[in-house]
């Protein structure tokens, strides 16, 4: 992949099938999306000592099938809304962000942060499915 591609809704299932991690920066006229490799956020330096202590420390693991398969369903309704979203696996979980929060699944359940209310965009749209995926926690921000 290179710095950012065009995509229609098969191959991002395609990709997200590759446990691949992806942002979907915006939609061209024609339907495809733009998407790039997520980005991991680096503050300072490190140096080659801490990088292995980080290596060591890196969760090892995949997401589980059923975190995987609700993830794509999820990101066919957002492709088909045009919302742009990101998408980061992890050791038997997987992240959705958006511009004001995010989902997370757990093994256990859909966790969702960052919004005042199950009526903030895009959730209406999710709402069902992530209902399908398990029990549904709204996490309230910190005071």
């Amino acid at each position: 992949m290179s710095a950012e591609d065009r995509i229609y809704l098969e191959e991002l299932l395609g990709r997200l099938d590759a446990v691949n991690n992806i942002e979907v920066i915006g939609y061209d006229q024609d339907g495809a999306a733009r998407v790039t490799k997520v980005k991991g956020i680096i503050k300072g330096e490190l140096n080659e000592k801490e990088l292995g202590e980080l290596k060591k420390r890196r969760p090892r693991g995949k997401p589980t099938p059923k975190q995987v398969k609700t993830v794509k369903d999820l990101a066919s309704i957002l492709y088909n809304n045009k919302v742009k979203f990101k998408v980061v696996f992890g050791s038997k979980e997987a992240t959705i962000r958006f511009d004001q929060g995010y989902i997370r699944l757990t093994e256990e359940d859909a966790r969702i942060a960052g919004f005042k209310s199950e009526n903030d965009f895009p959730l209406p749209l999710i709402k069902d499915e992530l209902n399908k995926y398990g029990k549904v926690l709204f996490l309230k921000p910190l005071k």
